[in-house]
């Protein structure tokens, strides 16, 4: 009986969370706008640095990983740089979730104590300030395939799947991340402090492949896995997210879990926000 409440509470405060983005649509944008505004602000090239921090990384990484230690080494049967790209553009997105989008309502917590303001928006507009960058870097991506004569292929229009994929999930990740974070500032260090760990168990630089079971099953537990690994397979692995039956099943109900368990945390302790903060 406890369960079937617990399920229906969380299914409510889901509805809650969704219909109020739905009718703030307009304020949420403007504010996920302003959020990146003012991120760069002060700066002469204002929010060109969004993109030229990322883009510097694409080639720390490509020289160090590719000629500074790998020589010409290939990965799964293509070089190491046009192999990496796709893991990290993914990386770049969600770990920016982990860190700014899951300290979102901490970080504007002004919105909560003085004003009346709709906060299930907060960690929306905060993704979105992210993944408008995210959208750029894609595009960044794929001009450098096309560039490079590596060229694209038809696997390419399963990419649409893996943004969505990838969306949903830092959507609820900034959720459940941002309540937390908001009544105990253990969690945005425990956040920091894992960070660099977790970048390197997540096959962003390497490559799943050499890792045999049952290390391998535990590593794509990970959620981010199946979207580092689902941009990879849509520029140069070149597989097909229903090939993947068992892996994509686990993902969705992996996200449907976490999205129910953060909508319910921060129904929680939305009331809480205001006196803590």
């Amino acid at each position: 009986m406890n369960g079937e409440f617990l399920l229906q509470e969380a299914f409510n405060s889901l509805k809650l969370i969704v219909t109020t983005n739905i009718n703030n649509y307009g304020q949420t944008v403007a504010m996920a706008r302003m959020m990146l505004r003012k991120r760069y602000s002060g700066s002469v090239l204002g929010v060109i640095w969004a993109i030229v921090k990322p883009t510097f990384y694409f080639f720390i990484y490509w020289f160090v990983m590719t000629i500074g230690i790998r020589g010409s080494r290939t990965i799964e049967g293509v070089s190491y740089a046009m192999w990496m790209i796709p893991g990290i553009t993914a990386w770049f997105f969600l770990s920016d979730v982990l860190t700014r989008g899951g300290v979102s309502i901490l970080s504007n917590k002004h919105l909560v104590t003085k004003l009346v303001y709709p906060i299930d928006t907060i960690p929306v507009s905060e993704v979105l300030s992210l993944f408008f960058v995210h959208l750029a870097m894609l595009a960044i991506a794929t001009t450098i395939f096309i560039l490079s004569g590596f060229g694209i292929g038809i696997y390419l229009l399963q990419l649409p799947y893996y943004v969505l994929c990838s969306f949903l999930l830092s959507l609820a990740i900034a959720f459940l991340l941002s309540s937390l974070t908001a009544v105990s500032k253990d969690i945005k260090h425990m956040i920091n402090s894992f960070m660099t760990g977790f970048f390197w168990l997540t096959p962003v630089l390497w490559s799943i492949v050499n890792i045999t079971s049952p290390l391998r099953q535990i590593i794509l537990m990970n959620p981010l896995a199946y979207v580092v690994l689902g941009y990879r397979d849509s520029f140069v692995s070149r597989t097909w997210f229903f090939q993947k039956g068992a892996y994509t099943l686990y993902f969705w109900a992996f996200l449907i879990v976490l999205t129910l368990l953060a909508a319910l945390v921060h129904n929680k302790l939305r009331h809480e926000y205001a006196d803590v903060l």
